[in-house]
């Protein structure tokens, strides 16, 4: 295991054990600590997983690498549900940056890169996506042949690759370097690049109202839960500055709710959740008028944009 003596945000040595939570999404219930900094209040993994064992929690059971397959007969449904999300995604891509054929949009941790095929498909944009494992491409090249995918880290690329949007679709929370990788996509960039993170919010509703089982934490593939104020912080000091900060994302926070409620259940991941989709669709019903307060206080999801300084 890996252990940290400081803050891999403000580099404080001020820092205290927080919470301990079972490994999720995983059958092994392998008990892992978050520490909390005392200065900047990032809560962080601490120990965490030596990086040649991370691959031992994204295995081919991993529901996002699963997909809609997941679900068995209700597989289309959830596709379009997929479908929905991507295209948020692409909205919020063309609301912060104005994109022509030759803009290139890189996608961090880009799994299964159905947001790049739309952005191909609609913004009629150069695409990439890098991510540390092809688990989410590759038993379907023919599908995303136009799109530039790599198994590769942020400090692989190249500082000719000059991107004009760098998306980062709950990537920055799974970071084991932070500031570095930051600071390297700030180094690579254009002076009118446009960074959008999307990331779990640690103040958020969601995270008070399940404790040790909020699905946010992801134990151990989270190494960092941030909040507004520390997200800026590490953004200002990789050089960047925020341009805009909301308490809300392009994934539905009832996702959160569902996922946290699933694992105090301990439910089986690697299981066909045809039998959980019925009570899934009934529990996002029930769900709409918490989430048509979104905008008012966080229930989960935070995005952040910024350029460089």
């Amino acid at each position: 295991m890996l252990r940290l003596s400081a803050c891999p945000v403000c580099s404080s040595s001020s820092i205290t054990s927080y919470i301990e939570t079972t490994a999720q999404m995983h059958s092994d219930r392998e008990i892992f600590n978050f520490d909390q900094c005392a200065d900047c209040n990032l809560v962080f993994l601490n120990p965490r997983v030596p990086l040649d064992r991370l691959k031992d929690y994204y295995t081919s059971y991993y529901l996002p690498y699963r997909g809609a397959k997941a679900w068995g007969k209700y597989q289309q449904l959830v596709e379009n549900s997929q479908i929905k999300l991507d295209q948020k995604r692409v909205n919020r891509v063309r609301e912060a940056h104005s994109v022509s054929m030759d803009t290139l949009v890189l996608d961090v941790g880009c799994g299964l890169p159905s947001f790049l095929q739309a952005c191909h498909s609609e913004l009629h944009c150069k695409t990439m996506g890098i991510d540390f494992s092809d688990e989410g491409w590759k038993d379907e090249p023919q599908r995303y042949a136009e799109i530039d995918l790599q198994v590769a880290e942020i400090k692989d690329l190249s500082e000719d690759l000059r991107p004009d949007v760098i998306t980062m679709w709950h990537y920055l929370e799974h970071d084991y370097t932070p500031l570095k990788n930051l600071s390297h996509l700030k180094s690579i960039s254009k002076p009118s690049t446009t960074l959008i993170i999307e990331i779990p919010n640690f103040e958020s509703e969601s995270r008070k109202q399940y404790g040790k089982y909020w699905a946010g934490w992801h134990t151990p593939r989270h190494t960092s839960l941030f909040s507004p104020s520390n997200v800026e912080l590490l953004l200002n000091k990789s050089g960047w500055k925020v341009t805009k900060l909301l308490d809300y994302g392009t994934m539905d926070p009832y996702l959160l709710y569902w996922m946290s409620k699933m694992e105090k259940k301990q439910i089986n991941w690697s299981k066909n959740m045809e039998n959980e989709f019925w009570k899934f669709v009934l529990g996002m019903i029930s769900f709409m008028p918490k989430k048509w307060s979104e905008k008012r206080s966080s229930l989960g999801i935070m995005t952040v944009v910024a350029t460089p300084m």
